[in-house]
């Protein structure tokens, strides 16, 4: 896990670095802080998916143009292991791969629920605004002196 949040924080470096923005002002634009954005790039922090998916919108890509430019990073998957002898032998695996997969298939989930959720705030939006006359709150009339 370490590793997909070095390459992604070297990935949101990359874009940043890109349009020319140093930290503070990328961090001003996102609305995050500015250290939250350092250890973000430096793979410090597991980044939610709410702040991936607003980092990604300033970036001009969307979260899963972030999370898929690091399947095709270049970073070997392969482990190194010890065998019984002690001697190093290189074992490729696609556990990386894996774990991408299973964060796109975690944040498709979270989509699909935060969508519900918009939906419903916007359904009660729209039946606050329709609410009857008789309970919106009444002015007072001045009864003047004139019969």
């Amino acid at each position: 896990m370490k590793d997909l949040l070095l390459l992604l924080g070297k990935r949101i470096h990359e874009l940043r670095v890109a349009r020319q923005w140093s930290q503070e002002e990328f961090a001003h634009v996102s609305g995050l802080h500015r250290t939250y954005i350092g250890q973000i790039e430096r793979g410090e922090k597991n980044i939610s998916f709410g702040n991936l998916v607003k980092v990604a919108a300033v970036l001009g890509v969307t979260a899963s143009e972030l999370l898929l430019a690091l399947e095709g990073s270049g970073v070997s998957s392969a482990e190194l292991k010890r065998t019984p002898s002690g001697s190093r032998k290189v074992v490729k695996s696609d556990r990386q791969g894996h774990e991408i997969q299973k964060l796109l298939r975690r944040f498709k989930h979270q989509r699909v629920a935060m969508d519900r959720t918009m939906t419903m705030l916007e359904d009660l939006m729209v039946a606050g605004s329709a609410v009857p006359s008789s309970s919106a709150p009444r002015s007072k009339k001045r009864r003047s002196g004139k019969s």
